[in-house]
């Protein structure tokens, strides 16, 4: 809508304006509408500036580290690092295989400590008492 000097108003107060922001933004950060606010939170300024610059915060602190950077990318928001989180991951998944390779070492020397210890079968008694 435009005024009498041809500045465009807005129909809307700035609490409905806030209120749209709000439920729009939490929604995209959590995946469903905020559902428990009081009246008259519902209705104050104050309370949805807050909770606008709290889902800000949020998100920030979401994109400080690789897995949050890729938990963010996942709730469809775009993040800068992807070189530096590629790095992190890629280091992570050899670590992986690292470890993964001490568990299967550690396993096959289980398997030939039990096989040495096992008692032995007739078949073997009587192979040695042969001997």
């Amino acid at each position: 809508m435009i005024n009498e000097k041809g500045n465009e108003v807005s129909e809307y107060t700035k609490v409905e304006i806030l209120q749209s922001e709000y439920s729009d933004f939490y929604k995209d950060v959590h995946g469903f509408r905020p559902r428990s606010s009081t009246d008259e939170q519902w209705n104050s300024e104050e309370w949805l500036q807050g909770e606008i610059d709290g889902l800000h915060e949020y998100l920030q602190i979401l994109g400080s580290t690789p897995q949050g950077r890729m938990q963010l990318r996942e709730m469809g928001f775009c993040t800068s690092d992807k070189d530096s989180d590629k790095e992190f991951f890629e280091a992570e998944a050899r670590d992986r295989a690292e470890e993964e390779a001490r568990w299967h070492e550690a396993d096959r020397m289980d398997a030939v400590l039990a096989e040495l210890l096992a008692p032995l079968t007739e078949a073997e008694q009587f192979e040695m008492e042969m001997k």
